[in-house]
């Protein structure tokens, strides 16, 4: 074919190993030696039926003999049945064309257009040794699994063609492939073809010659014009031929694969024959013509080497620079190996090419093993990524890690070594380059299998490749800290699940599907802060990564799961499933998250609130998270495990941010409107009035008093607490010494603080601020503070009670026995009281009655052990009175004795008791407590 060559780098007709039948084991065992035998017997014997022929040579021995008998006696061998069905059809493909181009010289006599004066054996032996140099002169161009290499034969041909009879154009044309062939070793199969091919090439580029042309023609133009034509059409005929060969063995190709082949056949056919007709015009000049041919020859042989090579340079300078502009910026690891490694095969003419990247640390000197990351692309231009680990055995690639010693491996090495490793990989050849030690990195970068049979991997290749990886190296180096970069903005540094940012992009792509709802899952730990406070955060932190982890165990691959912060997880679920089968799934990674967590400190178990939102028809991200945000609060108040997002849940929202605002205008310019009640407080014992508990109400303009536990929590929640406390406490100071100043009987009030109150360093001021402003004597304030608001932070917490005791005021311990055991910190305590919960009260005389007395009974003792005054709210019934009576219980508050009553109603309660017995009041001097 005029400059096309076919070289199918993984022939599908390489035989295939098996035993067909036992008494042909032998056979099988040296089937490839049998075959190469008889195809280049079968060869020989043609070259010599074509040599002894008659005065007109006939080439139909020379090609039909080993194409013919040769695919016969294989059949008889048992050696057909192995090839693969591509295979076969290439041999019937050979066969074909071998058998026309047969014909095509048989009956085709004509002279040649130009004659000349050489003796036919001197120009065939000129013919000949051209064509033989010609396939030395290669262009390769590949793509796939394949090697198309034009060469300069189109030269030898149109001087063939013009001057020489068409079976001598055919012989010569089989003559001088087939020895560069035999001694470039390429596989019979594609001897095969390829002669086939030529010897078809070299008949009907001849006889559409002689018949357009006809005999003793011109040099003219149209001489000229002619052959270009006839030569580019025939070449383009044995071009799609390739492209068929290609076909068969595989599978489609793309419209850029066929013009890959087709554009540079033309254009190489077309100055080829060009150059040809004026080497023919010099030769008639006699011997300075053939001087200035033999002038050309060399001139056109060094400018082809030379733009090769700068052509290659300018490929590796070219992806050098590739290699450093693409390697900055570059957020994958992936991204920049598919690229940079294309681009490494494709210069190297490799099948394929591996990065290995080895994890952990090495030294130099000491074996690489262990886990290696691989990155890879083959013949399909795919990059594929895999981990792997390094094979001890592998003594080669060992050194390449250990020593970082580069290795040229050719396949016609004589190292037995090489050879050896060669032969066990499945390779060819191959050159491996170790990543420089400068970079940081361990691994190699290794190129397999150089296109093409005629040429191998060579020191300017070992050479361009380690000048390749060092800058892949630093490119490798300079991803991965932007990976690591990125991963640490997009995702948790303590549990490495994704944040905020990560959570809300990729809900943002989900609620863009048209066709899959999204759904959202918040998760809060319940009283995660008792973990902290009691074992420390390092146990916290400890705890978080396993819930993180088993989240991610107990979810399907879709989900993302994120930390929004502290204790908070979020859980997106792309395609939200049914009603029932989503309620499933919140239960199991409930009941996942709540198994025993085994530390050395301790044995916890994390339970969660969970907040269900399905994106029915919400189309913000912000709007999903605060419905499931909504809903986990939802689940809290109601002591679930888990709620789902309903529009009444926002109705209940809405109407408490309402609430809150008109109490943050209540406080701001209206603070008269929080007014004051008063329980009263009598000695259990003598019925004497002690005091009063002040509780707070809001005397709100259109929904008319709400009750503390209703705006109290909203003040908290939103910090208003520090505003609200300071208002409540000086109307209740105030109030207390209007009391204490008209009567020689003295009260004591008391009013609850906050958690938030308790940890405010500025409090003490402002009691000490209040009662001097007042004139109430410190010992007649009592302040109530939950276990909760001290066990928050006793650290915090503790110096602030101190100062407070400091002041004088008493100190009483709210809602004993429903928050925290903290048994251990009452002695610690500065406090001054104790008061029973309701709860256990109202248990007195019902089902609960035996747990109640038995409660009761243990707080009272302990109080009275560590000299304190026990206080019992919400007594109700004569029953709850006698029993508190009867276990020591101090001091009483309930319905039985008074609803709690504004000012003016308490005081004309207190006239209205005075003087009946059971109510007589006692100063605070004449009160004993055991």
């Amino acid at each position: 074919m005029v400059g096309s060559r076919i070289h199918l780098d993984v022939m599908d007709g390489r035989l295939m190993a098996g035993h067909r039948v036992d008494w042909r084991r032998l056979v099988d065992k040296y089937r490839p030696a049998i075959r190469a035998l008889v195809l280049r017997s079968l060869v020989l014997g043609a070259l010599v039926l074509g040599g002894l022929g008659q005065c007109r040579l006939d080439v139909s021995p020379l090609v039909l003999g080993p194409l013919v008998l040769g695919p016969l006696v294989l059949r008889y061998l048992g050696l057909a049945m192995t090839l693969a069905r591509p295979t076969v059809a290439t041999l019937a493909l050979s066969m074909a064309l071998a058998s026309a181009a047969g014909v095509f010289q048989w009956i085709n006599g004509a002279a040649p257009p130009v004659s000349t004066d050489l003796p036919e054996p001197l120009l065939l032996a000129t013919l000949c040794g051209l064509f033989f140099f010609a396939e030395h002169f290669l262009l390769n161009v590949e793509f796939r699994r394949q090697a198309h290499s034009l060469t300069l034969a189109g030269v030898p041909l149109v001087l063939a063609i013009l001057t020489a009879p068409t079976h001598t154009i055919v012989l010569v044309r089989v003559i001088g492939s087939l020895t560069a062939f035999v001694i470039q070793r390429i596989s019979l199969d594609k001897i095969a073809y390829n002669v086939s091919a030529y010897a078809f090439e070299a008949a009907v580029g001849s006889v559409v010659a002689r018949n357009i042309l006809g005999a003793h023609h011109r040099m003219d133009v149209y001489a000229l014009l002619a052959v270009i034509a006839i030569v580019a059409a025939v070449d383009q005929l044995m071009s799609c031929l390739v492209l068929l060969v290609i076909r068969l063995h595989n599978g489609p190709m793309t419209r850029r694969d066929v013009i890959t082949v087709l554009g540079p056949a033309a254009g190489l056919s077309a100055a080829s024959s060009c150059f040809a007709f004026i080497v023919l015009v010099l030769l008639e000049r006699g011997v300075i013509g053939v001087v200035l041919v033999a002038v050309l020859l060399a001139v056109q042989t060094a400018a082809y080497r030379s733009h090769s090579a700068t052509r290659r340079r300018h490929q590796a300078l070219t992806l050098v620079h590739n290699f450093v502009a693409d390697g900055v910026g570059t957020e994958s690891l992936e991204s920049l190996a598919a690229e940079l490694l294309r681009r490494i095969r494709e210069l190297l003419r490799a099948a394929h090419v591996e990065l290995v990247l080895l994890d952990g640390n090495h030294t130099v000197g000491v074996p690489a093993v262990g886990a290696a990351t691989v990155l890879a692309i083959g013949e399909d231009g795919k990059l594929t990524v895999s981990s792997r680990q390094v094979d001890p055995s592998d003594w080669l690639t060992i050194r390449v890690l250990s020593q970082e010693e580069s290795i040229l491996a050719r396949r016609d090495t004589k190292d037995a070594g090489l050879q050896r490793w060669l032969h066990r990989h499945g390779v060819r050849d191959a050159v491996i380059v170790p990543l420089p030690a400068s970079s940081g990195l361990i691994g190699a970068l290794s190129a397999t299998d150089r296109l093409g049979e005629l040429t191998s991997f060579t020191a300017d290749d070992l050479t361009l490749m380690e000048t390749l990886t060092g800058h892949l190296a630093v490119a490798v180096r300079s991803t991965r800290l932007l990976e690591k970069l990125a991963h640490e903005a997009t995702h948790d540094a303590l549990t490495g699940l994704a944040n905020r940012a990560f959570l809300t992009r990729r809900l943002a792509e989900a609620l863009t599907d048209s066709v899959h709802q999204p759904a959202v899952l918040l998760l809060d730990l319940d009283r995660f802060k008792e973990v902290n406070d009691a074992f420390g955060h390092d146990v916290g932190d400890r705890l978080l990564t396993v819930i993180a982890q088993r989240l991610h165990d107990c979810l399907p691959d879709s989900a993302t799961v994120a930390r929004l912060g502290g204790d908070e997880f979020a859980i997106l679920l792309p395609h939200a499933p049914s009603r029932d089968e989503l309620c499933r799934l919140v239960t199991a990674v409930g009941d996942h998250i709540s198994q025993p967590v085994h530390f050395e400190e301790a044995l916890l178990s994390a339970e969660a609130s969970i907040g269900v939102a399905i994106a029915a028809n919400t189309v913000h991200e912000q709007d999903l998270l605060r419905q499931a945000d909504t809903a986990m609060y939802d689940a809290k108040a109601h002591d679930q495990r888990y709620a789902l997002y309903t529009p009444d849940m926002d109705r209940g929202r809405a109407e408490r941010l309402a609430l809150l605002a008109d109490l943050r205008t209540a406080l701001k310019t209206a603070p008269d409107q929080i007014v004051l009640h008063y329980q009263p407080k009598i000695d259990i014992h003598t019925g004497a009035l002690v005091g009063a508990e002040a509780l707070a109400r809001w005397n709100h303009p259109t929904l008319g008093v709400i009750l503390p536990d209703r705006f109290i929590p909203l003040a908290e929640a939103a910090g208003l607490a520090d505003e609200l406390t300071p208002h409540v406490l000086r109307t209740a100071i105030q109030a207390a010494h209007r009391w204490n100043a008209t009567t020689t009987r003295p009260l004591d009030i008391a009013v609850n603080l906050s958690a938030r109150n308790v940890s405010n360093p500025g409090l003490p001021q402002l009691v000490k601020q209040l009662l001097e402003e007042s004139g109430l004597q410190p010992q007649h304030l009592i302040l109530e503070i939950t276990e909760s608001s001290i066990m928050a932070d006793t650290a915090q917490t503790l110096p602030i009670l101190n100062a407070l005791k400091s002041l004088g005021v008493s100190l009483a311990l709210d809602d004993f026995g429903t928050g925290y055991s903290s048994l251990s910190y009452l002695q610690k305590l500065p406090i001054d009281e104790i008061k029973i919960d309701r709860s256990f009260v109202s248990g007195l005389g019902g089902p609960e009655d035996v747990h109640s007395r038995a409660l009761i009974s243990s707080i009272t003792g302990l109080a009275l052990n560590l000299n304190l005054r026990v206080v019992a709210e919400g007594i109700e019934t004569d029953e709850h009175l006698t029993h508190l009576q009867h276990v020591g219980c101090h001091v009483g508050q309930g319905y039985l004795i008074s609803r709690p009553l504004n000012e003016a109603a308490f005081e004309a309660w207190t006239l209205k008791h005075a003087d009946r017995k059971q109510l007589r009041l006692v100063s605070h001097s004449q009160r004993a407590y055991a």
